[in-house]
């Protein structure tokens, strides 16, 4: 495939939504797949400034799959300056397989050297300190909260996995970042989604989904 052009970084503010973005995946999701069930993957990108969150589907854990999830979320949210991710040597406590995958993944030459030609500095916390990272992993808490919730343990498609996971990114992104006085329905709570689109109306009807 062609190499994307170098992004004008100079350009870019650091005010700018996702201009930083912190990095992180959580799963894996069982889906049905030709009466087989799979497991799927999502990737979490967060702004460090508004704190709003993007979601990519995976279907594994492959370079080339993240290459490709990291490039929609370019497509969409334009070139971050920055990104902080986990250095994978305590990723997901008591989950050595997934540190060994997502070690190689984000390390690999090819990941590398896509963000270094964009003009990307990526920078991984130091080991052994979790907590740099805590406020990506408080977001990727809610969302696997928010998903256990819709999901309660039932199989689904792969569309109907990224519906629910398209939805669950606009429900999060709709949480107040300020506090909230008695009246709810104010149009002065700020939200992260007030950075990201002017119409406040995500369109999610209030019911219960039946996935079968």
């Amino acid at each position: 495939m062609p190499k994307m052009p170098p992004f004008p970084r100079s350009r870019v503010s650091q005010s700018i939504p996702f201009a930083s973005t912190g990095l992180d995946y959580l799963g894996p999701i069982y889906v049905k797949y030709d009466g087989e069930n799979k497991k799927r993957w999502v990737c979490l990108f967060t702004c460090f400034v508004t704190r709003a969150i993007h979601l990519e589907l995976l279907n594994d854990m492959t370079t080339e799959e993240f290459l490709y999830a990291f490039r929609r979320f370019v497509s969409i949210r334009g070139a971050p300056c920055n990104i902080l991710s986990d250095n994978a040597a305590q990723f997901k406590l008591g989950s050595a397989t997934l540190d060994l995958v997502w070690k190689k993944v984000i390390k690999c030459d090819d990941v590398q050297n896509y963000v270094s030609n964009a003009g990307i500095r990526w920078t991984f916390i130091t080991e052994l300190a979790p907590w740099m990272g805590g406020f990506y992993e408080r977001l990727v808490g809610v969302v696997k909260r928010s998903l256990r919730k819709v999901l309660k343990g039932r199989l689904v498609s792969d569309v109907q996995l990224l519906t629910v996971i398209k939805e669950t990114e606009a429900i999060v992104n709709a949480r107040p970042l300020v506090y909230i006085g008695d009246d709810v329905n104010s149009n002065i709570n700020l939200t992260p989604s007030h950075f990201l689109t002017l119409n406040p109306n995500i369109g999610i009807p209030e019911i219960e989904y039946e996935y079968k």
